[in-house]
């Protein structure tokens, strides 16, 4: 058991300090990042913090999802007009399988059609090709995120990809057949091969900066084939990052861990999993890519002390600095947390708490969601998000005052805060 007020002060005291000599926003780079410590960083020493938002594009047609309401291009501006850098934009191993197994690489029509039915999907079609009219009926999935990648380069937007699930469809469930390696639809060897596959096609994405290796992994009430274990979670972990560093050296590798995707202590500490391997990253030849990522979405926690806490313990101790309990040191975002998009919730304990913690630390994040509604969720079609930015229409703020007044300051805080940065300094920013 961690002595957390030891720990808790050790990571605060070693926060950035925020003095006067302000960077106004990170400028983007085209230039490949690397890790440094708890830094990322490219070649002209320059600092990224990720301040972003969740695309869905991993449900059952595989689509990115809000299409049919507003271009490609409105929808990074509108990512944009929040003074945010960055898309997580998630994808199903199914969408590579089609492609490598079946040699289709989904057209916009089938897409629709096969998941929605002949009516709604001919419907959902026309919506999106009114709304984008460089896409034809013919548009593959593939070139509808390469559609995204170019509009993110051309808008000064970071491109994250993030694998969701092997199967198409909403995340997260024990028994929905993704949640663990060699669970009924997690074909480990097809996982490595579209996170491969992913990672060299992107190889012409200017934007394209880092890539999540899993989604929320979580032991599963169905078929389990491996045991739910850090020993398991090491040996397909790393050889999936060794897969996309060989596709492409470019890339920084996001980590996430167990519980989904809520606990890493184990990797940055000296404790259980030490007595099986070693998470000794200079070994790996991708030594300086490695990002851990953490979720929450833990809405029932109202005390923020405790929170910070709980945090520290399971993850932030990540940041450092190295003592006689944490032995590694990461970059670390928080690539999901969110909260239903009214009023009462932006400045309700959870997010408020978020909203300053996580600049404090100058922990990079990502919100969940963009979008207002998907064109299906577990089995109704035309489902209203409730936690999306956008509106149903996906012309306007689901909530302006939690927009305006919880959100774009935290990204400001995030992003327009901060010393220049000095390679290797401890006060970097």
């Amino acid at each position: 058991m961690f002595l957390l007020p030891v720990l808790l002060t050790a990571v605060l005291s070693a926060r950035p300090s925020y003095a006067a000599d302000i960077l106004t926003q990170q400028p983007f780079s085209t230039k490949p990042f690397y890790t440094d410590g708890r830094w990322i960083l490219n070649d002209d020493k320059v600092n990224l913090t990720y301040a972003g938002v969740n695309w869905p594009a991993h449900g059952e047609t595989m689509v990115p999802e809000g299409l049919q309401n507003a271009s490609v291009a409105e929808m990074v501006h509108k990512v944009k007009s929040l003074g945010m850098n960055a898309i997580r934009l998630t994808f199903a191993v199914q969408m590579v399988d089609d492609i490598l197994d079946k040699k289709s690489d989904g057209q916009l029509n089938t897409s629709f059609s096969s998941v929605l039915g002949e009516k709604n999907g001919t419907k959902v079609l026309n919506e999106v090709l009114a709304a984008n009219p460089s896409f034809k009926s013919e548009t593959t999935r593939l070139e509808v995120f390469d559609n995204i990648a170019d509009e993110c380069a051309k808008q000064g937007i970071y491109l994250h990809l993030d694998n969701h699930m092997s199967s198409a469809g909403w995340c997260c469930e024990r028994g929905d057949g993704n949640a663990w390696f060699g669970d009924t639809h997690f074909d480990i060897n097809k996982w490595q091969r579209a996170l491969a596959f992913m990672a060299d096609h992107g190889k012409s994405w200017p934007s394209f900066i880092s890539i999540g290796l899993r989604n929320e992994l979580r032991p599963t009430s169905t078929r389990q084939a491996r045991p739910v274990n850090w020993d398991t979670w090491y040996g397909n972990m790393t050889a999936s990052a060794s897969a996309v560093h060989e596709a492409n050296q470019n890339l920084l590798i996001f980590f996430s861990g167990l519980h989904y995707d809520s606990q890493l202590r184990p990797l940055f500490t000296s404790g259980d999993f030490r007595d099986i391997v070693d998470f000794n990253t200079s070994k790996f030849a991708y030594s300086n890519k490695v990002v851990l990522e953490v979720h929450d979405y833990d809405l029932d926690e109202k005390n923020c002390t405790n929170k910070r806490a709980k945090l520290t313990e399971n993850s932030f101790g990540a940041l450092g600095p190295k003592s006689d309990v944490i032995e590694n040191v990461f970059p670390l975002v928080m690539s999901e947390w969110g909260f239903s998009q009214s009023p009462d919730q932006y400045n309700a304990p959870f997010a408020a708490c978020l909203g300053e913690f996580l600049p404090e630390m100058r922990v990079g994040w990502m919100i969940w969601v963009l979008v207002g509604r998907y064109y299906t969720r577990q089995g109704e079609q035309d489902f209203d998000e409730t936690w999306g930015l956008l509106d149903r229409m996906g012309r306007g703020w689901r909530c302006e005052e939690c927009v305006e007044k919880g959100i774009m300051p935290m990204v400001r805080k995030t992003l327009g805060v901060g010393r220049p940065v000095v390679k290797g300094s401890a006060a970097v920013a």
